[in-house]
């Protein structure tokens, strides 16, 4: 599963209408190490200096997430706070958020503050794997001498939503010779025009011995960084998505090719996953994901968001374009066979077919997001689907004229031009191209009603058949791997974990990411099972029923050269 804040700091940054240089510039230093190659702890030193700054006492001054997408953060390990201005040290207490999903701590000024406010603390590194399971790849980690983090896990904002410029600056003196640091914001120490202090929290940092593809970084383009040797070359795959973004580039006429950057690091739960930030993706690998070739997909998916717009409600347009072009691109590029296209479409409509909770309504996904991974796919695969039967309707209607790709690539210059880019524009265009059966065929998507492309839908190349699968079932309530500890409840007496000697009361942990056990028929689920006072692993196949899904296949005597060519973009 991919997380991704881009689009959303986007938008945030265009409600900032300030110059730059007329906001105040906030400071951030950091100062990582040191770290021994082999290490699995350590920290990094933060030191934020932010200009007037007017607050009573009791007032918020700081603040960060506890909790966020079910990932810990620093605030309740961090060491050393200090916080003063011209006055001297500032008194400070906690006050934390009702406990939820995603919760925040906040630090009050014990006397009143003005003028500059200068905070210092240290941001703790551990490797251990997460208590609380999947969950994005956004806390602090350390490998290859190095380290790697989402500034939402570890770096504290001020409160309040006052535009600052911002100064990042580093201090590697602690870091192996040599070693450089990088952003998603660029090279080393940088400078950003006025905005949300909260774009801090959507970048990427990196900081040690970095390896990188291309060797010669430039500010735009694409730029990819490693630490450490992983059991795979990932030079030959990040030559692979330089290539596919340049060519992205063009498809969505993006007249200068923006700035992308690429972090690959171990993950110990939710490997070959990832998260994707502001023009920057974090890419996992791990004892799950070590294939440089099954990671193509999750690359050309998030590349895509950079051109996915935000402001459409739900998740189903920024994942549904994700999912639906991040094989077909590739292929249109002539960078994948027609086979792996297949395969991908296959993968995707499996899972979205045998999902017993397929017809979800889109209002009901995001309250209920993290508590099972069938809910959290949805916007995935149903999206997909629903681009697939759309491009497949515009193209009929219009006799080939038109596709989905020209409502995409429209909604992608308005994003970058700054016009209205909304559900209501899209809505606007689906009436242009189908009419009212544009505007019924989106409300049953968001309704949840199954969406099923016809036989041709995705191209000469392949017609559409059936196969029979196993649906996933856990086996007892998906909640009870939510938080932590997990207790396990509502076990099912004839499931396979049942049969495998799981029972009710049961406190688990595991190290995969389930929606990626969802979608591999043949993928056993580990749980290490404590009981009695012992602890010991307990391995199942995570299926119930048997049921009837779509599939496609290929079509004989078409050439690979028609497979990618159904569209009228590209």
């Amino acid at each position: 599963m991919m997380f991704r804040f881009g689009l959303v700091l986007a938008a945030m940054a265009a409600a900032f209408a300030v110059e730059a240089g007329t906001a105040p510039e906030m400071q951030v230093r950091l100062a990582p190490g040191p770290f021994e190659p082999e290490a699995s702890a350590g920290f990094v030193d933060v030191a934020l200096t932010i200009p007037e700054v007017e607050a009573e006492a009791g007032a918020r001054l700081l603040t960060l997430p506890i909790v966020i997408a079910n990932t810990d953060t620093i605030a309740e390990t961090l060491t050393g706070l200090t916080a003063s201005d011209a006055q001297g040290e500032i008194p400070l207490s906690v006050e934390d958020d009702p406990v939820a999903i995603a919760y925040s701590r906040h630090w009050r000024a014990g006397r009143a503050v003005s003028g500059t406010l200068s905070v210092r603390y240290r941001a703790p590194v551990d490797n251990t794997p997460p208590a609380r399971g999947s969950g994005p790849p956004y806390a602090l980690r350390t490998e290859g001498g190095g380290i790697s983090g989402v500034g939402n896990t570890f770096i504290l904002l001020p409160e309040g939503d006052r535009a600052y410029r911002i100064a990042i600056n580093w201090d590697l003196s602690r870091l192996a010779p040599g070693s450089t640091a990088m952003s998603s914001f660029g090279e080393g120490d940088v400078r950003l025009a006025a905005g949300p202090a909260a774009r801090l929290h959507r970048s990427l940092f990196m900081a040690g011995p970095l390896r990188r593809v291309p060797e010669a970084v430039t500010p735009h383009g694409f730029s990819a960084a490693w630490l450490g040797d992983p059991p795979f070359d990932p030079r030959p795959l990040m030559s692979w998505a330089n290539e596919l973004h340049g060519w992205m580039s063009g498809f969505f006429q993006d007249p200068a090719e923006p700035p992308y950057r690429v972090i690959l690091r171990y993950n110990p739960i939710n490997a070959g996953g990832g998260a994707a930030l502001h023009n920057s993706f974090l890419l996992t690998w791990g004892e799950t994901a070590k294939d440089p070739e099954r990671l193509k997909g999750t690359l050309a998916h998030e590349m895509i968001h950079t051109w996915t717009t935000s402001g459409l409600g739900g998740q189903w347009y920024g994942e549904g374009v994700a999912v639906y072009y991040q094989a077909l691109l590739p292929l249109r590029a002539g960078l994948i066979s027609p086979e792996d296209y297949l395969e991908d479409v296959n993968d995707t409509a499996r899972r979205y077919y045998t999902n017993a909770l397929n017809g979800t309504p889109d209002a009901e996904i995001a309250p209920r997001f993290w508590e099972d991974t069938r809910i959290r796919t949805l916007p995935y695969d149903r999206g997909a689907m629903y681009f697939a039967v759309l491009d497949g309707k515009i193209r009929r209607v219009s006799q080939g004229r038109r596709s989905v790709d020209d409502l995409v690539v429209e909604m992608a210059r308005r994003q970058r031009s700054g016009e209205e880019a909304s559900e209501q524009t899209w809505l606007s265009f689906l009436k242009q191209e189908l009419g009212e059966a544009g505007l019924r065929l989106h409300a049953n998507m968001l309704a949840g009603k199954v969406m099923t492309p016809d036989s041709g839908d995705f191209g000469p190349c392949f017609a559409r058949t059936t196969g029979k699968f196993r649906r996933f079932e856990l086996g007892f309530d998906p909640k009870s791997l939510v938080g932590s500890p997990k207790v396990i409840r509502g076990l099912q007496p004839d499931s396979e974990a049942a049969r495998a000697g799981l029972r009710d009361g049961d406190v688990v942990s595991y190290a995969v990411a389930l929606d990626g056990v969802q979608g591999d028929q043949g993928r056993k689920l580990t749980l290490q099972v404590t009981r009695g006072g012992r602890t010991f692993p307990l391995t199942y196949l995570p299926r119930g029923e048997t049921v009837e899904a779509w599939q496609w296949r290929r079509v004989a005597g078409v050439p690979d050269s028609a497979c990618g060519r159904f569209g009228s973009g590209g």
